[in-house]
């Protein structure tokens, strides 16, 4: 029988994610990485081109944690796709040290997947094609864009520094601490999407 191997791409890629997790993409390294593993750099050349191809793999694995996505419930798409935003911001979020990768390395295949996943269900449910990838493309987007702003330390807007600015409403607005990064995103996904349908006029 052949020897069983020592590492995996699986378990080489869960360990690139722990790392960035603890200290950041600039500590990523194949040596620290085989070292996590207890193998010699060199043998991941056995399961991977390259570095590249590893953080590549690595980005995959955060992004497959994301929740299976539940089927539309009464025909409401908007929910569907707003709730699936949310799981997928929560699963960037809780590697927040990784996002930068995931955003700079996304798998593309996993993507388009995913995309033509969506575009089916809008088109079940009534969304005409020429909106189907514009919707999707955009949320992702805001998912993203979302994402990295709660990740690298870019809050929702507080109270101004100098509120003088600002009309008085506006000020006592963001004073009441309503608008936190989590009510920011799925207010902007929510309102951006009836935006979207109140333009075909149903």
């Amino acid at each position: 029988m052949g020897r069983r191997p020592l590492i995996r791409r699986e378990t080489v890629a869960r360990a690139a994610v722990d790392i960035v997790d603890e200290d950041g993409p600039a500590a990523l390294s194949l040596e620290r990485i085989a070292s996590r593993l207890g193998v010699k750099a060199p043998s991941l050349y056995n399961h991977f081109a390259d570095k590249t191809e590893i953080v590549e793999e690595a980005a995959r694995t955060i992004v497959l944690e994301t929740p299976e996505h539940a089927d539309v419930v009464d025909g409401d798409w908007i929910g569907w796709l707003v709730e699936g935003a949310i799981a997928f911001r929560g699963a960037l979020l809780a590697h927040a040290r990784s996002v930068p990768l995931v955003v700079e390395n996304f798998p593309q295949r996993l993507l388009e997947r995913l995309y033509a996943q969506h575009c089916r269900v809008l088109h079940d449910h009534g969304v005409p094609v020429t909106d189907q990838m514009f919707i999707v493309e955009a949320v992702h987007r805001m998912t993203i864009g979302s994402a990295m702003c709660a990740a690298t330390g870019r809050p929702a807007m507080s109270t101004p520094i100098d509120p003088d600015q600002f009309d008085v409403g506006v000020v006592e607005s963001l004073a009441s601490n309503d608008w936190d990064d989590d009510r920011l995103f799925v207010e902007s996904v929510r309102t951006f999407l009836h935006g979207v349908r109140a333009r075909w006029g149903r």
